[in-house]
């Protein structure tokens, strides 16, 4: 078990299937307040604390449970002072986004690697509503990825946007895909929603949190760091 810190209010715990197993319990069982997932909890919390000072009497917490794979999941523990002004995409204790089963991935994921899916829901959000939220943040904190099938195809793309001052970075995954990563940066909204737009034509695109580009450095093929746009366009 890896206890990360992120801000004074959040920290990141990653948890292997090996961690779950030590202490007898399933990915499944994430998605309910069981005593064994409060236990975990609170080791995790009891960690954070001695690590890093993350000090948690009397403070709600919430979870948000972002599956990296069917042998990892990522934990993000998140203080809240004001109950009301809860994000939507955080669940409680008793709450999870974690699947009944953490092989049900919803089937338009296919495109993605498995570290980018989620699991599957009664009612994914389409790429038109997950733009219209990431707009909605007064500076976006989410980017958008988009899987190519072949260089050619991105760098078609490229050519067509090449004047996008946002940020923009390519990975090639074990399967294949090329996983363009697409972020505001220095863009406008309107920049970073039209890009995204002419994206979509090319690839099924979904929103990921920025914070889980640090995962992709670290487990996909980093092909064009930064600026891919510009330096795939030829121009």
């Amino acid at each position: 078990m890896k206890i990360e810190k992120l801000n004074d209010n959040q920290i990141r715990c990653t948890l292997t299937r090996e961690d779950l197993a030590q202490r007898n319990l399933q990915i499944s069982e994430l998605a309910y307040g069981s005593e064994k997932t409060q236990n975990l909890f609170r080791e995790m919390v009891r960690q954070a604390d001695y690590e890093y000072g993350f000090e948690t009497d009397n403070i709600p917490l919430v979870v948000e449970a972002i599956p990296m794979n069917s042998d990892c999941i990522v934990l993000i523990i998140t203080k809240i002072d004001d109950p009301e002004e809860l994000d939507t995409r955080f669940s409680r204790f008793t709450q999870s986004s974690v699947s009944a089963d953490s092989e049900e991935y919803a089937d338009e994921d296919e495109d993605f690697p498995p570290a980018m899916r989620e699991p599957a829901k009664p009612a994914a959000p389409s790429f038109d509503e997950m733009l219209k939220k990431a707009l909605t943040e007064d500076a976006p904190k989410h980017s958008f990825m988009f899987s190519f099938n072949s260089v050619s195809d991105v760098m078609d793309f490229a050519a067509q946007t090449s004047a996008y001052p946002g940020e923009s970075s390519l990975y090639k995954s074990a399967e294949g895909a090329y996983l363009l990563v697409l972020s505001v940066g220095n863009a406008t909204k309107d920049e970073f929603r039209n890009v995204c737009l002419i994206a979509s034509e090319y690839s099924s695109g979904r929103s990921i949190p920025t914070m889980n580009r640090e995962y992709m450095n670290d487990h996909y093929d980093v092909l064009v760091a930064n600026d891919a746009i510009a330096r795939l366009s030829g121009k």
